[in-house]
């Protein structure tokens, strides 16, 4: 009992109708999905078949489904005509088809009617078994559909619209008060304002819709984000409660993985519940991606490299040779992942963001001539990397007046101001961001909230609160960290090692950070204030001599690899 609900087709002759015909695929696609017993391909990857103009045969076997729905829908006058069909995949062969002819105030009726139609064909001996749609309300309806359309074209930008963002949100908010008895309406409200990053907004929403009908996976899904962006460990209940209700819906289980993955929990339960999500939206490159990084940071590095060779199998765009150029950066062939961004460039001449990557890799390998080439105006990013603080500091410190809202801006001046001496200066940017509480209150921490938190460890020790310093290292739990094979760990690790004076444990840990796949950043093993006592430590000095190592490895590695590939730094000749 598995399909697709493929997008509907607009044969309206206002081609703005399209949101009216995608919007019932994606509102029946989701009420299918609360059938219990019914497999339903994810949204992502029922667009891209559609897109990619696959015949039955291919979609059904890529997207691993018996069945596919297709449908149109034509809006004249007064009129609606919906036409919908159940194909069977293997054959092509068309089961069952129905045409309805209604009023325009009727069309969530016809979505309710061809669910429950397609429910039977699927499971005619199971009764009248059917979910509700979203909302009964034609003008909630309606709302709701306009709504998710532009929601949507914000999640497919690049960048955010922030215009259309909130519109969609009006959209919800009316919606919600058309049917304020509607659970889903509330719930995407919460959604898309979460989306904005208004948390504080979406608790009234989100209560209102768990108030309404806690038993909606979308619901539990919604509130474990909630949670989540509040920093509260509800959000795993949340997220599992999600999968409980669905078991097919993939968001959940990208949810639930991703917060399993950053709480150290099972990670065996963390590879499943991605390859879950990635096998019910098999077309979505984000699921590899996903997978791939969890993968690649789990140093389970031959697992990662199976998801490359099936990602590379079903795309072939600039985006996907991204993805490929990140993962490769993870098991540290760092030459590689040049040669796959310059494929991306090549594949995308006008997108910069191709070539900040490049400059950034160039970079990480010690090029800083090529990258400077790349990118001549160097980000803050680039310049923290290059270890150029002093012009770190100058740039951030008018964009921190510019961008109020961006915490990673504060963690990385306040490393700077570490770097050069500045201490106090580096504690008060830090506690512009919340820190410590921000650490200490909160259960889900972010990297950067980490990486955060020990720029304030070290900036105290560095302005002589030592014993405060100290007190704060030791909520840093090293040996869990420890065992994690990325440098990354293994640096913090030993820097909250180091503050606490436990010298011994803090160079074992450090030399362990030879070990990691993926290049480390040079600044925070050079630059850290709890690395400083070490320097003239032979085994400190070992790893500084390691990292060096290997990037000049890579560096004369790089011409052959990029021969190999057949690319070069040149830019392309503009067709």
């Amino acid at each position: 009992n598995s399909l697709a609900v493929l997008p509907f087709v607009n044969t309206s002759q206002d081609p703005a109708d399209a949101w009216l015909s995608e919007g019932l695929s994606d509102e029946l696609r989701d009420q299918l999905g609360r059938v219990a017993g019914i497999r339903v391909a994810a949204r992502s990857s029922s667009v891209a078949a559609r897109a990619q103009e696959l015949d039955a045969l291919t979609i059904s076997e890529r997207l691993r489904v018996a069945h596919l729905v297709e449908g149109s829908l034509r809006r004249a006058g007064d009129k609606l005509r919906v036409s919908v069909q159940l194909i069977e995949g293997e054959s092509g062969l068309v089961l069952w088809s129905r045409n309805f002819e209604r009023g325009p105030r009727e069309l969530v009726n016809v979505q309710h009617s061809i669910a429950m139609l397609l429910v039977q064909q699927l499971m005619p001996d199971a009764g009248p078994l059917t979910a509700e749609p979203a909302t009964l309300n034609y003008t909630a309806n309606e709302l709701m559909l306009l709504a998710r359309h532009k929601l949507q074209q914000v999640r497919d930008s690049q960048e955010v619209d922030v215009e259309v963002l909130q519109e969609s949100i009006r959209l919800y908010r009316q919606a919600a008060e058309a049917d304020p008895e509607s659970a889903l309406a509330h719930s995407r409200l919460a959604n898309a304002l979460l989306y904005l990053g208004d948390i504080e907004a979406a608790e009234a929403p989100i209560f209102r819709a768990l108030t309404l009908d806690p038993n909606l996976s979308e619901v539990q899904n919604t509130l474990g984000s909630f949670y989540w962006a509040k920093g509260l460990p509800e959000a795993g209940m949340a997220f599992e409660r999600a999968v409980e209700l669905n078991p097919n819906n993939a968001d959940a289980l990208a949810n639930n993985a991703y917060w399993r993955w950053f709480q150290k929990l099972s990670v065996d339960r963390v590879a499943e519940y991605y390859a879950r999500a990635l096998e019910l939206d098999p077309l979505s490159l984000a699921r590899y991606a996903a997978l791939g990084e969890f993968y690649g940071q789990a140093g389970r590095l031959d697992d990662m490299h199976e998801v490359i060779e099936r990602m590379q199998q079903n795309f072939d765009t600039a985006d996907a040779y991204r993805v490929t150029s990140w993962l490769l950066e993870l098991d540290g062939r760092i030459d590689e992942s040049v040669a796959w961004a310059l494929r991306a460039r090549d594949r995308e001449p006008d997108n910069p963001d191709h070539v900040s990557k490049l400059a950034e890799l160039y970079t990480l390998m010690g090029d800083f001539e090529t990258a400077l080439q790349l990118e001549p105006e160097p980000s803050i990013g680039l310049l923290f990397l290059m270890r150029r603080y002093e012009e770190l500091i100058d740039q951030a410190e008018f964009m921190v007046i510019e961008q109020p809202q961006d915490v990673n801006l504060r963690y990385l001046l306040a490393f700077a101001y570490n770097a050069t001496g500045q201490f106090e200066s580096a504690i008060h940017i830090l506690s512009t961001t919340g820190q410590p509480d921000t650490f200490l209150q909160q259960k889900v921490r972010s990297a950067a909230d980490i990486e955060g938190y020990f720029s304030l460890v070290n900036a105290l020790a560095g302005a002589g609160q030592t014993d405060l310093a100290k007190e704060l290292a030791g909520h840093f739990d090293a040996d869990l960290w420890e065992t994690i094979p990325d440098w990354w760990n293994k640096a913090f690790g030993a820097c909250g090692l180091a503050i606490m004076e436990q010298d011994d444990k803090a160079l074992v840990l450090l030399k362990r950070v030879m070990d990691s796949p993926r290049l480390p950043w040079f600044p925070v093993i050079l630059d850290s204030y709890c690395f400083q006592q070490y320097a003239d430590n032979p085994d400190y000095q070992m790893v500084v001599h390691h990292v060096e190592e290997r990037q000049a490895a890579k560096r004369k590695q790089l011409p052959l690899t990029l021969a190999e590939f057949g690319v070069t730094l040149d830019q392309p000749p503009m067709n």
